[in-house]
């Protein structure tokens, strides 16, 4: 007799996708697997696009990608499961087209390509009484919609596409340019002006430098004291946080102010699953996704898992290491607790981490605990803890962006074994 195949929707062929799809199609895995993805290929937000706001479709652009970008951490730790970087070059610090290769080039090894719905757009997801999931999709191609059902679902539709803007006096009656690192492209538009970049987050500190190389002035506004020690070009100047705007100027909290023609928000992004039935019970509470159990499983459909929400932290390790779990969950080889337990559990944990951080809506960042994070999905999911030379080269690289920002991607990095590395020119 035939066995019988849980079917698994997988949303999204990015990074977390791919992982996903391979997992889950691999040989004896007991899984039929459909994903898919709003474009016509692989990679997510590393498909770069001129194109800002909505697609020819009419949907909103998903990629954050713009021109010139290289990697701010090794490639050594950006890998999927089973599939090393290509070798072509040495470098350690790739561009983001080299990565979109790298994902082409894994769709293909593991014969992916066809098991996802290109061109097909997720409307909405929907829980039924049943225990499976009713999914609706445009097909925007032929331009029909369908509606699919399935056993479980996976969303890995990525946290870099919805921008955060922050709240600024007067931002209203400001004339000049007001753009978010989303939808920059290059720093060709801000020639000759005087440029504020409003966070210095990876985007904000390489966006800044780009810009400063053909700008007049770029005031880096920001409250990260490790980031002071960076030294910038001599037309990058480091300011305070913004207290106010002006049609022509902004004011900083130290009471300096500087003319700007033009405002570029690197303030990151927002959690938003807009396409979830309100049965699905998932909402964003202060940047917050809940009711999530370790991050990812809705605890009150635990079917459905949203991969990848933790930030600060090895990403492609977490997406394998998350997937993984999941599916050893819905193979009946782990347990869950029951949904009371896994509350409880969960606001234990967001307590202990709001009294470290101080606010909640730093309960997604990992940063120094993520080993703690990940070794917890292991023990959950049954499966090896992740290598420590992965958290120690995240952690090295991360340390050597800020103390040399000007030189840090002209080292290489080697992996020695499961807990050494080298570094080298």
């Amino acid at each position: 007799m035939k066995e019988t195949l849980k079917k698994v929707a997988v949303i999204g062929a990015g990074a977390a996708g791919l992982t996903a799809t391979k997992r889950l199609t691999e040989a004896g895995s007991g899984f039929e697997c459909c994903t898919f993805e709003q474009t016509n290929g692989v990679g997510g937000t590393w498909v770069y696009t001129d194109k800002v706001g909505q697609d020819e479709q009419g949907l909103p652009v998903h990629s954050s990608m713009y021109q010139g970008l290289r990697t701010n951490l090794p490639k050594q730790i950006m890998e999927l499961p089973d599939f090393p970087h290509p070798h072509q070059t040495k470098k350690s610090y790739v561009t983001s087209q080299d990565v979109l290769n790298y994902f082409e080039e894994y769709a293909d090894h593991f014969n992916l390509r066809k098991f996802i719905k290109f061109r097909h757009h997720v409307n909405m997801v929907e829980p039924l009484d049943n225990n499976q999931w009713k999914i609706q999709v445009t097909d925007l191609k032929r331009q029909k919609n369908h509606v699919y059902y399935f056993d479980a679902v996976i969303v890995c539709i990525g946290n870099y596409s919805n921008p955060v803007y922050p709240k600024i006096d007067g931002i209203e009656n400001f004339k000049g340019i007001q753009l978010h690192s989303h939808d920059y492209k290059n720093p060709s538009m801000f020639q000759n002006m005087n440029v504020a970049v409003i966070g210095a987050g990876s985007s904000g500190l390489d966006i800044s430098n780009q810009i400063s190389k053909v700008a007049k002035k770029v005031y880096l506004s920001h409250h990260n004291e490790k980031i002071r020690q960076i030294e910038f070009p001599e037309n990058l100047i480091q300011t305070a946080d913004v207290s106010k705007a002006t049609p022509h100027s902004l004011k900083f909290i130290d009471r300096t102010e500087f003319d700007v023609d033009a405002i570029v928000y690197c303030t990151g992004y927002e959690y938003k699953y807009s396409f979830l039935s309100s049965k699905c019970n998932i909402s964003v509470q202060n940047m917050v996704v809940k009711p999530l159990y370790k991050h990812f499983i809705n605890i009150e459909h635990p079917t459905m898992c949203i991969i990848g929400i933790p930030r600060d932290c090895p990403g492609f390790t977490l997406f394998d290491l998350q997937v993984r779990c999941f599916i050893n969950i819905l193979n009946n080889k782990v347990t869950l607790l029951n949904k009371n337990k896994m509350y409880d559990e969960t606001e234990i944990d967001m307590k202990e981490k709001q009294e470290i951080t101080g606010q909640q809506k730093y309960y997604h960042i990992m940063n120094k605990h993520a080993q703690k994070y990940f070794d917890s999905l292991s023990e959950l999911g049954k499966l090896p803890t992740t290598r420590q030379v992965v958290f120690d080269v995240y952690f090295h690289g991360l340390e050597r962006m800020v103390k040399d920002f000007k030189n840090f991607r002209t080292k290489t990095y080697k992996l020695i074994d499961d807990d050494r590395f080298e570094v080298s020119e």
